[in-house]
């Protein structure tokens, strides 16, 4: 089986990636570029270079909830995206759509279903993006991490799954190395775009 996988939350995306891939053929379409404008990878391109993984990338635009200056620009963007979404589909022809939510994962949901190619929606956090919630309306199933998240999705599609974890973090035998100095030790996390912002705050202020 051939599936494409997007969206916007790729550390769950990965971790079932780790599992597919074993037995099924696995395309990753996402955003090369972390932010817009930047020439910073993103987290899923450089997971996919490291792990060989197939990577096609789009560009398109994030919707707006209210209009500004920047809501023609966006739509824009987000047409081109869905342009590109239907190419890369006829071109890779998926059996399956398994999208992990985003403003990246809209055109290319919106692209299979123009084409007939069946999509699964997992959501992974407690509230739901203005991307999933259309998404939801053609996807075959939605899949959500936590019970409370059902009131955003049709009823008669929504199953409990859970959030996927990679098993290097179940197995891992890791520990902190001891801290030799007096100076106190500081854990920085963060996920996706977050991370990014975190981690260029973080270069600035290390001296």
């Amino acid at each position: 089986m051939k599936i494409i996988i997007t969206g916007g939350h790729f550390s769950p995306a990965f971790a079932l990636i780790q599992r597919l891939q074993k037995n099924n053929e696995i395309v990753v379409i996402g955003r090369k570029y972390a932010l817009e404008g930047e020439e910073a990878p993103s987290y899923e391109y450089r997971i996919c270079q490291q792990f060989g993984i197939d990577f096609r990338p789009i560009r398109t635009g994030r919707l707006q909830r209210k209009l500004t200056t920047h809501t023609l620009p966006s739509l824009i963007r987000t047409v081109k995206g869905f342009s590109e979404s239907i190419k890369l589909l006829k071109k890779e022809k998926p059996d399956v759509i398994l999208t992990f939510g985003g403003y990246v994962a809209l055109p290319v949901a919106l692209a299979a279903r123009t084409l007939n190619i069946p999509v699964l929606l997992h959501e992974q956090t407690l509230n739901a993006g203005l991307s999933a919630k259309i998404i939801s309306k053609f996807a075959q199933k939605v899949m959500i991490s936590f019970e409370s998240s059902r009131k955003f999705f049709p009823k008669d599609k929504v199953v409990v799954t859970g959030n996927p974890i990679r098993e290097e973090i179940l197995n891992s035998s890791y520990s902190l190395p001891k801290n030799t100095s007096k100076a106190p030790i500081i854990y920085i996390t963060g996920g996706s775009a977050g991370s990014h912002i975190i981690n260029i705050s973080i270069q600035k202020i290390l001296p």
